[in-house]
């Protein structure tokens, strides 16, 4: 892992808002996937088989 200078803004201080709204996508993104994680799991319970129709009587 390289170094990274962080990100300043105009007054040369750390640039919070940029890293407020850095996490917040990030969150959002891990959020989305778990959620889509969570949804194929739980259908993956709930897996139905449907009958063979048959054509003859």
């Amino acid at each position: 892992m390289s170094y990274k200078a962080p990100k300043l803004n105009e007054l040369n201080n750390i640039d919070i808002d940029y890293y407020t709204k850095l996490a917040a996508q990030q969150r959002s993104e891990h959020i989305a996937h778990m959620a889509t994680s969570l949804t194929a799991k739980i259908k993956s319970f709930f897996h139905v088989k449907l009958p063979k129709l048959s054509i003859s009587h």
